[in-house]
């Protein structure tokens, strides 16, 4: 909750900067509830892209999101749906680690977790709000918060590099966004590039889990 302190002003402040109303950045984060991607539709929307392009790459920023569900639904499959999709929407790295981790030690209920989910989506939504407040109030330079933004995301890219496969996919993902938007001129080059990526990822595991079969044969 303390680390979404800092970073929901932060974010509040750059959203209002890229021209959310303070409205509208209570209900992106009531209802997106996505740190990252929120920090990347203000990135996006300064420099022109299209709603489309946002909800794409959105979407492709949160698919580790079914990921995550998928790794704790064992835990609370017995809950109903209400409750299922609830905590689903609440869930985020942080509460994903910690309700991960108290699962596995076999000393933490579905409503201990939920409550836990529950606590962070609310220090988000009231800090990017003052965010919006603090922007709409003071005239603050977001200079340096573009620089924690690509800060973040090398974070995540990094703590991806898990295989030779993470590292080859980033490289082909860098090397096509920069080659994609010379040739194109287009944000699409983004998402084009991000499906290259994801299929080389995948081809080469995919390539490495048929050799291992086969071996196993």
């Amino acid at each position: 909750m303390a680390s979404y302190i800092a970073l929901g002003v932060a974010c509040g402040i750059v959203l209002y900067d890229a021209g959310f109303s303070v409205l509208h950045i209570f209900l992106m984060s009531l209802l997106v509830f996505a740190g990252a991607a929120q920090f990347l539709a203000a990135s996006m929307t300064l420099t022109g892209a299209s709603v489309s392009a946002i909800i794409i790459m959105v979407f492709f920023l949160n698919l580790r999101h079914v990921l995550m569900s998928a790794s704790i639904s064992e835990y609370v499959k017995r809950r109903g749906i209400g409750f299922l999709t609830f905590f689903g929407h609440t869930l985020s790295d942080e509460s994903f680690g910690i309700n991960f981790s108290h699962f596995q030690k076999g000393s933490w209920t579905p409503e201990e977790a939920l409550t836990a989910s529950l606590s962070n989506y609310g220090t988000w939504v009231v800090s990017t709000v003052l965010g919006g407040l603090i922007g709409s109030q003071l005239p603050i330079n977001t200079t340096i918060m573009n620089y924690a933004l690509i800060a973040m995301f090398l974070c995540m890219m990094v703590m991806q590099f898990v295989s030779s496969a993470h590292m080859i996919a980033a490289v082909v993902s860098v090397s096509a966004t920069v080659i994609l938007t010379i040739l194109l001129k287009h944000n699409i080059a983004l998402v084009i590039a991000t499906l290259i990526a994801s299929f080389t990822g995948y081809y080469i595991e995919n390539r490495r889990g048929s050799g291992g079969r086969q071996h196993v044969r």
